[in-house]
């Protein structure tokens, strides 16, 4: 037996959720979202949660503080709690990065985030327990902080379901119906569900769905890790135990506190295969990424490896996502490519693909840079670095 909706959205980690939320906002609310587990049980239940603004692109930079402020307020916007805390970002970008660093902060500064650069000495006089060795600069974003990934998440669902949208777990979607050149619905393991509308939010498994109606997208998986460490005793006379949440361009390293007595290691972005990664931490994954940490803070020399988990990021070939109409199939719109930057933006990812889906007549953000077509016509986007996560 076959169900209508006004729009159904594939997966549920956080960009399902709120894009499912921010249609209900534009009161669109018979709507069903289907995922094949459970809420944020992919790459976004293995995020770090870091939330920051410094990007080499106006875009991105935008996205993440409107989302910034759509945390910090998020419980009187759904009605749950983000699990927000403010905490202090600071990047170490490496020698003879100056003027990117400030090419970044000017931008950032321009939309109205509170950031600046540092010189090392000054860095090292706010923060006495910590090194910053082989940089010229460090840069600090104040009002950056961190959420729980899995509040944030179902705090979207519940807010749409509050207002009559559905969220059916356990449902595998094969395939996205196309009729004509348009989207009219999906199949899944228990039946056809039609629509007006169809919104691709399923990660690593949009590619399938993508190469299905003829409109395929350059993305691959990497594996990213993530290092949990607990303080050692004594620990508190030589560090602070909420340090600032710290990013190192040269090694790509993402460091931020966890819960009292414990932090985060985020390291490495490796290719692997979707369906057979390793979802564990490597040993000598571990060992290094405590050894670059404990670098910058010496009081982790004697911290203990207290486990960890891998996820995935579903990566573009510029480290920047793709948020548009799917070019050829009506009615069908896509939020793809996250690399990393997914759950920082996630509440601007999810407005705009409620804008998109329902052919607003302006939207709250200019995509056009993350346009699909871009890597067709060579027109990538570029980070000041040279680098990918930090793009």
């Amino acid at each position: 037996m076959s169900e209508s909706f006004d729009t159904v959205v594939i997966g549920g980690g956080v960009m399902g959720c709120a894009t499912l939320h921010y249609l209900a906002d534009l009161g669109i609310t018979d709507t069903i979202l289907l995922e094949r587990d459970t809420l944020a049980s992919g790459s976004t239940g293995r995020s770090m949660t870091i939330l920051r603004m410094h990007y080499s692109n106006r875009l991105t930079s935008e996205m993440a503080w409107w989302s910034r402020g759509v945390m910090v307020n998020f419980e009187e916007t759904t009605g749950s709690p983000s699990g927000y805390r403010e905490n202090q970002w600071i990047l170490v970008p490496g020698s003879g990065n100056r003027n990117p660093a400030q090419q970044n902060v000017e931008l950032a500064q321009s939309i109205g985030i509170d950031t600046e650069v540092l010189d090392v000495d000054e860095a090292e006089k706010r923060w006495p327990y910590m090194r910053f060795d082989n940089t010229d600069c460090v840069v600090w974003e104040p009002k950056s902080g961190f959420a729980d990934s899995h509040l944030v998440t179902r705090g979207f669902a519940t807010s749409a379901r509050d207002r009559g949208a559905i969220v059916r777990l356990g449902v595998t979607v094969t395939d996205v119906l196309v009729d004509n050149d348009r989207a009219i619905g999906v199949k899944t393991d228990q039946g056809d569900i039609f629509a007006d509308r169809v919104v691709l939010t399923a990660g690593p498994w949009n590619m399938e769905f993508l190469e299905n109606v003829g409109a395929p997208l350059p993305l691959h998986t990497v594996r990213h890790q993530v290092v949990r460490l607990q303080h050692h005793s004594g620990f508190n006379d030589n560090a602070d135990p909420f340090h600032p949440t710290i990013a190192e361009g040269m090694t790509g390293l993402s460091a931020r506190p966890d819960t009292p007595g414990y932090s985060l290691l985020g390291y490495r972005e490796d290719p692997v295969d979707r369906d057979t990664y390793n979802q564990s931490v490597d040993t000598e994954v571990a060992i290094e990424a405590m050894t670059r940490f404990s670098a910058i803070i010496p009081a982790y020399e004697n911290a203990t490896w207290a486990g960890g988990w891998s996820g995935l990021f579903t990566v573009t070939p510029d480290w920047n996502p793709v948020i548009d109409h799917v070019p050829g199939v009506e009615n069908l719109v896509v939020g793809a490519g996250f690399s990393g930057h997914g759950f920082k933006m996630s509440p601007a990812i999810g407005r705009s693909l409620a804008e998109l889906a329902t052919n607003a007549d302006e939207t709250t953000f200019d995509l056009t840079s993350i346009r699909f077509s871009r890597f067709e016509e060579g027109d990538l986007l570029k980070s000041a670095y040279g680098g990918n996560v930090f793009a």
